[in-house]
């Protein structure tokens, strides 16, 4: 399967699905065009069965440096509100909805219904640390650098983050990091629990991938809906859950792999998962 973006590139190994940032002449700092492109691959690999894992990564120096301070500002061919005049109408369909797929790539990272793995490096800010955090898991070497920098240019979080952070590393700790801006080293960041596992220089994409492939030789219908699971569990009363966790118990003893996965305990095994 071969998509072609001008943005991004993705390509699929070992059944692990490898998205990379790809303007790596701006930090991969993220246009309106790079956003679109980043949901419309998570939302088609929620399709292909194929990928059963995904690593999100970054070209060149810099994981994602947040978004494009010339479309922030206004100084870009698609202006944002508030910065748009006569001669540069916002489209209709951006008035309604002014993140759009700013916002809708995280929808899509969680839709995707699969394990999404983040390699990171250099700057990880803004709305790059947002998706980062959308992550399930995080790998990063020693030269990230993180920062809810937003406020440093007088704006406010986006893409999910004021969501995601507070339940990553606690309350106190998101709220000192979107009122002051400040920029955390990688030691910093592993201490403060933004990031999972921190790996030498240069190794956080190998180490990701890794861990990938772990996963995706498991059961993925399983995984898949515990993933799926958890994440309705941050809204859910238990209630709501126990009536949910029965329905989808049923659904995934109903596949391939449940049975391998039964049979080859039965027999002392090692199971061999298809993802079906």
């Amino acid at each position: 399967m071969t998509d072609t973006y001008r943005f991004l590139t993705t390509r699929i190994e070992e059944n692990v699905g490898i998205v990379t940032l790809n303007r790596p002449d701006k930090l991969n700092a993220l246009s309106w065009e790079l956003a679109e492109e980043l949901a419309t691959v998570f939302y088609r690999w929620r399709y292909v069965d194929e990928v059963r894992a995904i690593v999100l990564t970054g070209a060149g120096r810099a994981f994602c440096a947040g978004g494009d301070i010339d479309w922030i500002s206004g100084d870009s061919d698609r202006p944002m509100p508030g910065t748009s005049d006569a001669t540069r109408p916002i489209p209709r369909s951006q008035r309604k909805t002014p993140g759009g797929p700013f916002m809708d790539a995280t929808r899509q990272m969680i839709a995707v219904d699969k394990p999404i793995v983040a390699a990171l490096h250099g700057h990880a800010v803004g709305a790059g640390l947002a998706y980062a955090m959308v992550c399930d898991r995080r790998f990063a070497d020693t030269t990230l650098k993180m920062s809810a920098i937003f406020t440093n240019v007088g704006v406010a979080p986006d893409c999910g983050l004021s969501w995601f952070l507070p339940r990553i590393v606690g309350l106190p700790t998101a709220l000192m990091m979107v009122e002051t801006g400040r920029v955390f080293r990688a030691d910093d960041c592993k201490a403060m629990g933004l990031v999972d596992e921190l790996v030498p220089e240069g190794e956080s994409f190998a180490a990701a991938f890794e861990y990938a492939k772990t996963l995706a030789q498991r059961a993925s219908v399983a995984v898949d809906m515990a993933r799926r699971m958890i994440y309705m569990g941050q809204t859910a009363t238990l209630e709501q859950m126990l009536d949910y966790e029965g329905i989808a118990g049923v659904i995934v003893a109903s596949s391939l792999d449940a049975k391998e996965g039964t049979q080859s305990f039965l027999e002392k095994r090692k199971p061999v998962y298809h993802g079906i």
